[in-house]
């Protein structure tokens, strides 16, 4: 007597379970259950939904408005924030650009190359005719006198007692007199045309004191000078980085550095990098690295651009950005200046992102475990940084300049500083350092023991040639302020939390 067939498990009510027999598999396998049918309200011969529908419904019932703020939005929101992301961005640079043009000055001017004294102007008045008698006169020699100037209301000397003098050149009635310092008293002025454009700056290293010198000569307007410029170079140079690094990481399979995908990206990558995540650190350093040297590359010519608008009066014609490039020699990088740019576009990028898999690898700093240690690493990376990127870009921007004069298209290019020479990397940076300008080394004072008393006495001071190693590090106290703003705003929670440069 066999078992009866037991119905569907209430619990499990699609588990079918096996006949008992040697018709056991075929049976179950040829006849579908009469309660998925009942279930779905359909006849057992009706068709089973498609794939795609089955899949369609799926993702229908699922709810992602947890997850994200904003699922589908709209093109006028896309448009507005992007013209938010341009708007402070252009902010920012514009704020920035005052010291960038007051760091340029320093880096490109040739010391001891002040502007010399403009003639002094005199107005022609009617004199009557005894003055001009007088204005006439002759000369009188003194031995308390020290120059040559004449005396318009002494009497003349017999002439048997002052020795002949050469008469002075006739001149035009109300012509404006000569200074007695003529150009020819200084060098550095008489090998150059005298500009009226040159700025006075009292202290070399004062970037205060270029700005307000800059300001007293040209206004709102100079100290402003290639804002434009530098942003369109900042946003080109930051489009044409990310797309190489992309583009190059999809090419080799590698992750792309850009993408950071730690718990706490402000304190494990550097600048929007991140190589401690990828399976092939040196591989993902080398992609950014190749991507900062080729934008670098290609935007050199918008930077000497940049660079000569900086430099030259704000009142000389052409001032756009397109008429400026036009003005250059050519598009492409000049190879004179080839190594020092790709140097300079690569060597921050390399720094900054090796740095991490340094402090990782080689002293067991983990941004996870010691954070505040690793913060205070980064930070002390990004200054040395800082440090070995000023030399290279004083080098750079000489470099700049003398392409610009030199291949350039217009008359004349005059600049508000006299620009120093360029030798190329390592022998512009001995000429700054043993060759151009004076600087005074300090000199300790001399005890000279007397019979009454100890007297202090004090050297002279030593002059020597040459700006020294601090010639090579113009404006680095701008820098390392912007710095220290950045990481302040990173610690308040601000805009700056995932580093970057003033």
């Amino acid at each position: 007597m066999s078992a009866p067939k037991e119905g569907p498990n209430p619990l499990r009510p699609y588990y079918v379970p096996p006949a008992v027999g040697n018709n056991a598999g075929t049976s179950s396998a040829s006849q579908p259950s009469p309660s998925l049918g009942v279930k779905y309200g359909s006849s057992p011969s009706a068709t089973s939904p498609s794939f795609g529908s089955s899949a369609r419904n799926i993702l229908a019932d699922m709810d992602y408005s947890d997850y994200l703020s904003d699922p589908s939005p709209s093109s006028t929101a896309t448009v507005k924030a992007l013209a938010e992301q341009a708007l402070w961005k252009y902010t920012s640079v514009f704020l920035a650009q005052p010291f960038d043009v007051a760091k340029t000055l320093l880096q490109v001017r040739m010391p001891g190359s002040a502007a010399p004294v403009r003639p002094r102007k005199f107005r022609a008045v009617q004199m009557k005719p005894e003055n001009q008698i007088k204005r006439a006169g002759f000369r009188y020699s003194s031995a308390e006198s020290d120059s040559d100037s004449p005396t318009y209301y002494t009497r003349p000397k017999p002439t048997g007692l002052t020795p002949p003098r050469r008469p002075r050149p006739r001149r035009r009635y109300g012509s404006p007199d000569r200074d007695s310092s003529s150009d020819e008293d200084e060098p550095h002025i008489s090998a150059r045309r005298w500009s009226t454009h040159i700025l006075d700056i009292k202290s070399p290293s004062s970037l205060t004191a270029a700005l307000s010198t800059l300001w007293t000569k040209e206004g709102a307007w100079g100290i402003f000078k290639g804002t434009n410029s530098t942003y369109v170079y900042s946003i080109l140079l930051s489009t044409i980085t990310s797309f190489a690094r992309s583009f190059f990481a999809a090419i080799f399979a590698v992750p792309d550095p850009s993408l950071s995908f730690q718990l706490n990206p402000s304190a494990g990558s550097v600048g929007g990098l991140d190589i401690l995540s990828s399976p092939t650190p040196m591989a993902s350093l080398a992609i950014a690295v190749s991507a900062a040297g080729i934008a670098g590359i290609l935007l050199a010519p918008l930077d000497i651009a940049r660079t000569k608008l900086m430099l030259t009066p704000s009142t000389h014609p052409p001032r756009s950005v397109m008429s400026t490039l036009n003005t250059l020699s050519s598009w492409t990088l000049p190879w004179s200046i080839a190594p020092v740019t790709f140097l300079h576009s690569t060597l921050p990028t390399f720094m900054s992102a090796s740095l991490p898999l340094f402090l990782r690898s080689k002293l067991s700093v983990d941004p996870v475990l010691t954070p505040s240690v690793y913060a205070l690493a980064i930070f002390v990376g990004q200054g040395l940084e800082l440090g070995a990127k000023l030399p290279i870009e004083t080098v750079l921007r000489r470099g700049q300049i003398h392409i610009a004069q030199t291949g350039s298209q217009a008359k004349e290019t005059q600049t508000v500083v006299v620009a120093g020479p360029y030798k190329g990397l390592v022998g512009t940076m001995r000429s700054i350092i043993y060759e151009e300008g004076e600087r005074t080394l300090k000199a300790a004072p001399v005890k000279a023991d007397t019979t009454s008393r100890t007297t202090s006495l004090a050297r002279d001071p030593e002059r020597k040639k040459g700006q020294g190693p601090e010639g090579l590090w113009r404006g680095w106290r701008v820098g390392m302020w912007g710095l220290i703003g950045v990481w302040g705003a990173a610690a308040m929670g601000g805009a700056g939390s995932k580093g970057g440069e003033f």
